[in-house]
């Protein structure tokens, strides 16, 4: 259980940057705005860190309890159990996004001729196996592979500088600023709004005292790493180029041909990937078997991950169908998970503990 399990304020910072990047670098949806994708970025950037903030206070004031407690806890035994559900399904649903993403990103860039079904499986077997060894194991192994994941992104930037043009992100604006709040809302749902599964993992951190100050400050080091790539593909390949492309930054490494850089693109979503979806079938597991009240969640875990093979699988007909669902209805789905629950319960928690202050 997760009164048992502890990790460090390091090791929840890397897991924090490994799960926002998951998918998001490969599948920005501000590409949709063209020249203005760096603007949305930024905006999109404020509104998540001000959403993530309400996660972090939620879970300061219900102190050691995780987002199944908490529901129970204020909605009462019925609603909090079927509330619940609902989020045990998106966390695996979550989780089966990321791997088709993952899935799709292989099939077309690297493995044409192998099935996906096998590439996803594979990745399945991996994740399964973190999970039954415990979400410390995860924690240590991110807090050793994720430097990696930030030293590939920089040497990508870098070797991509001299291909930028400047004029790329002109003229500002050009369709007004309606476009870029509609897509700053996408990217608030994905990837920040995601973020809303740590508050089954933040009664894991060993010390409460810096749980606003790691979370925030990993989230925010994390979005500008996102807002750079972001502004490395608009500057490398230009908007024109940039909206007609399923997955950006594999194009803009064969700009320099000379260099084989797409592995580095690889490993990274790997990576990130594989942190996004352990952390999402942990939450789901230990969601379950908190409301089932039983002490052991491993043996879960390949069950779960074989469960959300099958759902990645059945989610999409084609990677075309995989972004319009992604950028069309994803968020407008996650409305009530992400905003409108976590918030609800934030002004309940604020009005029981003033009560209790005044008692």
């Amino acid at each position: 259980m997760i009164k048992n399990v502890k990790i460090s304020n390091y090791q929840l910072g890397m897991l924090i940057m490994g799960f926002l990047f998951g998918s998001s670098a490969v599948m920005n949806p501000t590409i949709q705005v063209a020249q203005d994708a760096w603007l949305a970025y930024i905006f999109g950037l404020v509104q998540g860190l001000a959403l993530i903030w309400i996660y972090v206070k939620l879970s300061l004031l219900n102190q050691g309890q995780s987002l199944i407690e908490i529901l129970k806890t204020h909605f009462g035994k019925y609603l909090g159990t079927m509330v619940s559900l609902l989020y045990i399904w998106y966390f695996v649903h979550l989780a089966a996004l990321v791997l088709r993403n993952y899935g799709e990103h292989m099939t077309v860039t690297v493995f044409f001729d192998t099935p996906e079904v096998f590439t996803m499986g594979c990745f399945a077997l991996l994740v399964g196996y973190c999970l039954r060894s415990g979400l410390e194991v995860t924690a240590r192994a991110a807090e050793m592979l994720m430097p990696y994941l930030f030293l590939f992104v920089l040497a990508i930037f870098l070797l991509l500088a001299r291909e930028y043009d400047m004029q790329n992100i002109f003229p500002i604006l050009e369709n007004g600023l309606a476009p870029v709040i509609k897509v700053s809302y996408s990217l608030l749902t994905f990837p920040f709004g995601e973020m809303v599964a740590f508050l089954m993992i933040f009664p894991a951190l060993s010390s409460y005292k810096s749980l606003k100050k790691v979370t925030l400050l990993s989230s925010l080091l994390m979005g500008l790493i996102l807002l750079g790539i972001t502004l490395r593909d608009l500057l490398s390949l230009g908007p024109d180029l940039l909206v007609r492309l399923v997955f950006p930054p594999s194009l803009s490494t064969e700009l320099i041909p000379e260099l084989q850089l797409e592995p580095l693109i690889s490993v990274n979503l790997l990576l990130g990937g594989w942190i996004k979806i352990t952390i999402c079938l942990y939450a789901a597991a230990l969601g379950i078997v908190q409301l089932l009240n039983i002490n052991e969640y491993k043996v879960l875990s390949f069950p779960l991950c074989f469960l959300c093979v099958a759902l990645a699988i059945w989610l999409y007909d084609d990677v075309f169908q995989m972004l319009d669902w992604a950028f069309k209805i994803y968020p407008f789905y996650v409305l009530p998970m992400q905003i409108i629950i976590p918030i609800l319960l934030l002004v309940i928690s604020i009005v029981k503990n003033l009560r209790a202050d005044k008692a």
